[in-house]
């Protein structure tokens, strides 16, 4: 023996190298994606996009009109050469035709609601696009749990078979029992494919919103929901960044409904010339007058009136809606009950598998009680998923500060 303890030991670095160099060859598992991770890959959100785009648009309307005018003037610049019997020249003519806006108040309204509404309309898109990404990865992470919870009982309920078969075949049971656990492993079989399903469509929302892959990555588990207390959040939502963006998109709404108004009312114009025909020169000013045709001051006048009443109902419908929005989530905060996370029934469903291996439950109560579990489970991460909903609907509806 002591002969062997100096080639032992010789030994031991080269087979600690050949251990490191095998764990360095196997590829490592990706840690799961946190929430947090899934926000700092977050991709451009369509509809802030959108929004951006027609803030954009409506400055745009509005740089066009500015102080009396309508819009920018119109300069025409002419030249021609004169020709006669004794003499040639070259006449040039210079005209501007300004449209002039008589409602200088209507224009400068509608800029101080745009620029008070930009900011809360944008602080209020990026907070839902938060909203959304934090919906989708509680929907692919429901939707992969309740996947791998239907795969984890195919191998299972193949084994059980197995075992109902064997009973069978030892005359401890009646036939029909093995048929029942065959029967359960077709039901497995297409909830998994449902759940496959569900699974795949999650992951292709959430990666619309993230830069992810088009193979799933595994989830972190968004852990014990934290659900606001009741108290305090009427005033919260009273004063809340939701409220206040409705309140200034209805205001900027209003007022560019108003200038569009006027800009289609408006019928003067400035007009004015310089001309230079030969040795005259010749200078006109004066005014324009768009007349109407028949009828279209009083369409004109009823479209205004229409448009204000349209738009005065949908303020109220949306005020409506985010009141009621709130309410019912009030309420289901207030009946939602414990918020314990996740459950795992893995100890009962390993208890049940032990039970009928050893012959003490028959296939049937098995089966029956195996269901019940899973059931139990799905709603434990069902409602896990609940509830963080939940907590994100109130932190969108009582996000006070623009973020």
């Amino acid at each position: 023996m002591p002969s062997e303890e100096p080639m032992i030991r010789a030994l031991l670095p080269g087979a600690l190298a050949c251990v490191l160099s095998a764990q360095a060859q196997e590829p490592v598992p990706p840690p799961p994606l946190t929430y947090e991770v899934l926000l700092s890959r977050a991709t451009s959100d369509p509809a802030l996009l959108r929004l951006e785009a027609d803030l954009a648009a409506r400055q745009r309307q509005l740089a066009a009109t500015g102080g009396l005018l309508r819009e920018a003037p119109t300069l025409t610049a002419e030249a021609g050469r004169r020709s006669g019997p004794t003499t040639s020249s070259t006449d040039k003519v210079a005209m501007l035709d300004a449209p002039l806006l008589l409602a200088p108040s209507v224009r400068s309204g509608a800029r101080k609601s745009l620029d008070r509404a930009e900011g809360s309309l944008l602080a209020l898109a990026r907070a839902e696009a938060r909203h959304r990404l934090r919906l989708a990865y509680l929907d692919a992470w429901l939707a992969e749990a309740q996947l791998r919870l239907r795969g984890s009982q195919i191998d299972l309920t193949q084994v059980w078979v197995r075992v109902a078969q064997a009973r069978v075949d030892s005359g401890s049971d009646p036939a029909y029992q093995v048929d029942l656990v065959r029967g359960d492993l077709l039901r497995l079989r297409t909830d998994l494919g449902e759940a496959q399903r569900r699974a795949s469509e999650a992951w292709a929302a959430l990666r619309a919103l993230t830069d992810l892959p088009a193979e799933p990555l595994p989830l972190a588990e968004p852990g014990t929901p934290a659900l606001p207390a009741p108290e305090g959040l009427a005033d919260a939502f009273q004063k809340s960044l939701i409220r206040r963006a409705l309140t200034d998109r209805t205001a900027a709404d209003r007022t560019a409904f108003d200038l569009q108004q006027a800009l289609k009312g408006s019928r003067w114009s400035l007009k004015g010339s310089y001309a230079s025909e030969g040795d005259e020169r010749i200078t006109r000013l004066g005014v324009a007058f768009r007349l109407p045709r028949p009828g279209e001051l009083g369409a004109q006048k009823r479209e205004g009136s229409a448009g204000r009443t349209a738009l005065a109902r949908e303020a109220e419908s949306a005020a409506f809606h985010l009141e009621s929005r709130f309410q019912t989530a009030l309420t289901r905060l207030r009946t939602f009950g414990e918020t314990p996370g996740a459950r795992r029934f893995d100890a009962a469903l390993k208890s049940v598998d032990l039970r009928l291996q050893e012959g003490k439950e028959r296939p049937s109560d098995a089966l029956l009680i195996r269901r019940q579990l899973l059931e139990a489970e799905s709603a434990s991460l069902q409602r896990t998923r609940e509830a963080h909903a939940l907590a994100a609907e109130f932190d969108l509806l009582t996000l006070g500060d623009a973020r």
